[in-house]
């Protein structure tokens, strides 16, 4: 019962970060992106603060640390939820969820070539079908012309910042504890976004009705702030390879949420792009389990 529970929460931190590229497509009708940044980041900062103050203040970090952050907070805070909001002016929610659903893939592939992680034949399998299926998306089903819109490059460029960040954030957690980092990294991606927002922020986005500020405030404390919070502290008692399939669900239940409040359906081309992309996820998580199935099948045969 309390393994279920435990599946129940963090399936809910899915759900609720799924909910955030419908809310963001809304959003982006009432601010700026770089706006809609600012102002999630000072609220993320503020929530933070408040709940992880001891833990924030009694940190100590080399320069090496503090370079680290610095350009986590950049690479994957600022330049990501820029990037993030802005791809949803020109794409559907549907296929920014899916080109950032292939984040672990390309992080994988990044800690190969950083630090020579060994992968076997069926990762590489998986990685092929997955980027085929981004391939497909992106370029709406023309595989060998260069199709590729406004939308789609910022959703790339969403995911491989994202990707970035994982594995900075990676190796930061080895000396500092998650909360001082998640505060420390959206403090400097906030910090990195004010000067570029300044003369937006005072001059055309205050007469925003109250529920879309309502809906700004609610969703970055619940998505970012308790989803995050309650996904670190569920997912150690599953263990991450069994959490990690839970975000596989997460372009499906965009897709359905992006149907129920955008009117959105999926075309034909996200559909199947979606399904390989999954199977290549699925491939890619479990590639050592099934090299050793089939050693043990060969064994018994």
């Amino acid at each position: 019962m309390k393994q279920l529970t435990t599946y129940m929460i963090l399936f809910s931190c899915v759900f609720f970060w799924a909910s955030n590229f419908i809310i963001g497509s809304i959003l982006i009708n009432h601010w700026e992106p770089i706006v809609i940044a600012i102002y999630r980041l000072i609220i993320i900062v503020l929530f933070l603060g408040c709940i992880h103050w001891q833990a924030i203040v009694h940190v100590t970090f080399t320069r090496n640390d503090f370079l680290l952050l610095m350009i986590a907070g950049i690479l994957g805070v600022a330049i990501n939820h820029y990037s993030f909001y802005a791809s949803l002016q020109y794409t559907s929610p549907i296929t920014a969820a899916l080109i950032l659903a292939c984040a672990p893939i390309v992080t994988s592939l990044l800690n190969k070539m950083i630090y020579k992680e060994y992968r076997n034949s069926i990762f590489w399998i998986g990685t092929f079908i997955s980027l085929m299926g981004v391939s497909l998306i992106i370029t709406k089903g023309a595989l060998l012309v260069i199709s590729i819109g406004k939308g789609e490059i910022l959703s790339l460029v969403t995911m491989l910042s994202f990707a970035l960040f994982l594995i900075i954030v990676n190796h930061l957690s080895l000396k500092i504890p998650a909360e001082a980092i998640t505060f420390y990294t959206n403090l400097v991606g906030l910090i990195a976004l004010t000067p570029f927002g300044t003369t937006i922020l005072t001059q055309k986005n205050m007469p925003v009705e109250f529920p879309y500020w309502f809906l700004l405030i609610v969703s970055a404390i619940i998505i970012h702030g308790i989803s995050n919070l309650m996904w670190n502290r569920k997912m150690k008692d599953i263990g991450s390879t069994n959490a990690s399939l839970l975000l596989n669900f997460e372009p499906a239940i965009a897709m359905i949420l992006s149907a129920v409040f955008l009117q959105q359906l999926p075309t034909i081309i996200q559909i199947y792009g979606s399904l390989l992309i999954l199977l290549g996820i699925l491939l890619c998580v479990y590639y050592k389990e099934i090299k050793a199935l089939s050693f043990i099948k060969r064994k018994a045969s």
